[in-house]
């Protein structure tokens, strides 16, 4: 009888493990759109960054979505992304940060001057 209720449990308890799922995204900071073509603004949001920050080239974009990384390279484990996704023929940017506590950082500044400058471009 014991162990029909040790199974019982273990069989629970890889049910709720396998039914959890990863923690929601980061809330953003800000999110803004651009009447600039999805291709071009991934393309200019991964390409090479002035200054002491640093880029990951883009997660294979997938339905119109891509996640590009954006960090200080004096704290890369910022964790700070681009999220860009396709909105019709303009993009929508949504900019996400570790530690956001409502309010913007020179970080968020920078991110956001970036993507405006990639509107304009």
């Amino acid at each position: 009888m014991v162990k029909v209720g040790l199974a019982s449990v273990s069989i629970m308890l890889g049910v709720a493990a396998c039914g959890s799922t990863a923690p929601p995204p980061l809330p953003p900071v800000w999110s803004a759109n651009y009447p600039v073509p999805f291709d071009a603004m991934v393309r200019c949001l991964a390409a090479k960054p002035a200054g002491a920050f640093a880029v990951s080239p883009p997660d294979l974009p997938q339905d119109g979505v891509a996640v590009i990384a954006f960090t200080p390279t004096n704290t890369p484990q910022a964790g700070s992304t681009y999220t860009v996704r396709q909105a019709g023929s303009s993009s929508q940017v949504i900019w996400r940060r570790p530690g956001n506590v409502g309010g913007l950082d020179w970080l968020d500044g920078e991110a956001r001057s970036r993507a405006d400058r990639c509107a304009n471009a």
